[in-house]
């Protein structure tokens, strides 16, 4: 079974996004950046969706972390936030290496067509 990491300071958006993913994937939770980096090294996660403001660590200094840590050159990150899809934004979730972008509020349909295409399919 994939493993997802859900990194999410807000705790009702974080249980909400972990109950919808265990239906298919193994799934553990971190409530900042700097529990969400460390989780993702100690349990290398296929996936990971981070929070994009956060305390201790912005989601952006997570996603390059685990971009430069070598064990995880194979996990996919998603980054999401209830910023809107600007320019700006665009720029900075590719120069951090994120591999998609997801706008809060979403639909839980579109957030598990996401996350099933970064895995694959999973």
């Amino acid at each position: 079974m994939k493993k997802v990491a859900v990194v999410d300071d807000d705790e009702d958006m974080r249980h909400m996004m972990a109950h919808v993913l265990r239906e298919h994937f193994e799934v553990e939770t971190a409530e900042d950046g700097e529990a969400g980096l460390a989780l993702a090294r100690r349990w290398k996660p296929d996936l990971v969706v981070l929070d994009l403001l956060m305390p201790k660590m912005h989601g952006f200094e997570v996603c390059r972390n685990i971009r430069g840590d070598g064990a995880l050159k194979t996990t996919k990150v998603l980054i999401s936030s209830s910023k809107s899809y600007t320019h700006d934004v665009k720029t900075a979730v590719e120069e951090s290496g994120a591999d998609g972008y997801i706008v809060k509020p979403f639909r839980i349909a579109d957030f598990q067509k996401r996350v099933a295409e970064l895995l694959g399919g999973a």
